[in-house]
């Protein structure tokens, strides 16, 4: 699958598993792939699992899943709070639709 010129969502939320943000983001990237870091809030900070810190790029409730080629989830027990954020369920319901 051709990834330059795509569009990818990196979903984070406190206690994302590091190695599975920071692998496909630069692997994504150097694809050429556009990656935007897809938080609960924008321009909020989550540590990682191992404390690691990123910044949402954007909020899940600012985007849509038409604006997305495809999305990651990091592991960790990050899912556990992407899943009470109800802009994030529906960002990746509307992804896999």
């Amino acid at each position: 699958m051709e990834l330059e010129g795509k569009k990818a969502a990196i979903l984070v939320e406190k206690l994302y598993n590091e190695y599975e943000f920071i692998y496909p983001y630069y692997r994504l990237q150097e694809a050429g792939t556009r990656v935007t870091v897809v938080g609960a809030e924008k321009g909020a900070t989550y540590a990682g699992k191992y404390g690691l810190p990123v910044t949402a790029d954007a909020g899940a409730g600012e985007v849509s899943a038409a604006d997305y080629d495809a999305v990651v989830i990091p592991g960790g027990y990050a899912p556990d709070h992407m899943r009470r954020h109800s802009a994030m369920v529906d960002l990746v319901r509307g992804m896999n639709a």
